[in-house]
C-alpha cells in the first residue's frame, strides 16, 4: 500500500499582524518570526545551534536543581512592554518573583535570555533585539556564538547597557550575577 505525504503550507508567510492578532492565530505547525508586524517563516537552526541550546539549557537546569530560584524555558514568544514586534529568544530565565508575567507565553521581559547565533539572525539578535531585551529591563543577555566559540554576556547595569566580552583564551569563566554562583567554563562548553 502506498502512503500519501500530505504537504502542509504556511499560512502566515507574509501576513501583517498586531501583537494581539498574532497571539489569536492558530497553530499551522511552522515556526515565524514578525518583523515590522509582518510574518516570516523561521527555519529550523542547524544541528550545532541545537546542540548549543541545550547544552545551556542543562547547565542552567543543573543549577535550578539546586537552587529553586527560577524557571527556564526554549523558544517561546516574549511580548515585551515597549510594544513592538513579538520576538522569540532560543532561552527565556524568569525568577521566581517574575513568573507572574507567564500567561501562554512571556508577557514582559525575562530576566535573562541567551541566543545561539546563527548566520540568518546575527546581525538582529546582536543589534535589534539586544536594544530591546536590554531597554526592556532584561537583567543578562548570553550570546553564544557556535562558529567562534564565544560566549558573551551583556548586563544591564542601572539602566545603561554595559558589554562585557570575554577573552578567547583558555580557562574564561563566563557568571552570571541574577543566578548567584552561576558560571559557565567557556572551554568546557565548547568540547
Amino acid at each position: 500500500m502506498a502512503s500519501t505525504i500530505i504537504k502542509s503550507i504556511p499560512r502566515y508567510e507574509g501576513l501583517s499582524v498586531t501583537r494581539e492578532e498574532y497571539l489569536d492565530l492558530e497553530e499551522d505547525g511552522f515556526q515565524y518570526d514578525v518583523k515590522k508586524g509582518v510574518m516570516h517563516l523561521s527555519p529550523s537552526g542547524e544541528f550545532e545551534h541545537g546542540e548549543r541550546t541545550g547544552s545551556f539549557i542543562i547547565e542552567i537546569g543543573n543549577y535550578l536543581r539546586k537552587n529553586k530560584i527560577g524557571r527556564v524555558v526554549a523558544e517561546i514568544d516574549v511580548l515585551l512592554p515597549d510594544g513592538g514586534d513579538p520576538l522569540r529568544p532560543d532561552i527565556s530565565f524568569l525568577l521566581n518573583e517574575n513568573m507572574h508575567i507567564v500567561k501562554k507565553h512571556i508577557l514582559g521581559t525575562p530576566d535573562l535570555i541567551c541566543e545561539v547565533l546563527s548566520p540568518s539572525t546575527k546581525k538582529f539578535d546582536l543589534g535589534e533585539k539586544a536594544d530591546r531585551y536590554l531597554s526592556s529591563g532584561g537583567k543578562e543577555y548570553w550570546i553564544i556564538d557556535s562558529k567562534l566559540k564565544t560566549i558573551e554576556v551583556w548586563k544591564n547595569v542601572e539602566k545603561n547597557v554595559e558589554k562585557n566580552v570575554e577573552k578567547r583564551s583558555r580557562g574564561t569563566i563566563l557568571k552570571s550575577e541574577i543566578l548567584s554562583g552561576f558560571q559557565i567554563f567557556r572551554d568546557q562548553f565548547f568540547e
